[in-house]
């Protein structure tokens, strides 16, 4: 007495159609989600770029702070004045030669401000 033979029958497993489909499926999610990783990755690099450029600026700023203070007045003027955009806060600095033309003109750079306890 031997049981009931399980014979291979044509709905067993997948068929070929069904296998490319899935795959073409599993390529473009792939895909998809590669070119997302790259584009987070350039952005996260170009976002610290700005953010090392912005702390250059303001140990910059400071140094020539520290040397008006220090020094007698040499001429030379440092005007800011807070600008409110619509999330965020810059100081806009103005550095000018006074009584006379500076070479070059005055400088007018755009600094973002620190939130409270950000280094």
């Amino acid at each position: 007495m031997t049981g009931p033979s399980s014979q291979p029958s044509s709905e067993d497993g997948f068929s070929m159609l069904e296998m490319i489909v899935a795959m073409t499926i599993l390529a473009l999610v792939l895909g998809i989600a590669s070119q997302s990783i790259v584009l987070a990755s350039r952005s996260i690099i170009a976002a610290k770029r700005q953010v090392e450029a912005a702390r250059t600026v303001r140990v910059m700023l400071a140094d020539y702070e520290a040397r008006v203070q220090a020094m007698a007045p040499s001429g030379w003027t440092l005007k800011t004045r807070t600008i409110e955009m619509s999330k965020a806060k810059v100081t806009a600095v103005l550095i000018e030669k006074t009584g006379g033309a500076s070479p070059g003109g005055p400088f007018l750079t755009f600094v973002p401000m620190r939130e409270p306890g950000a280094p």
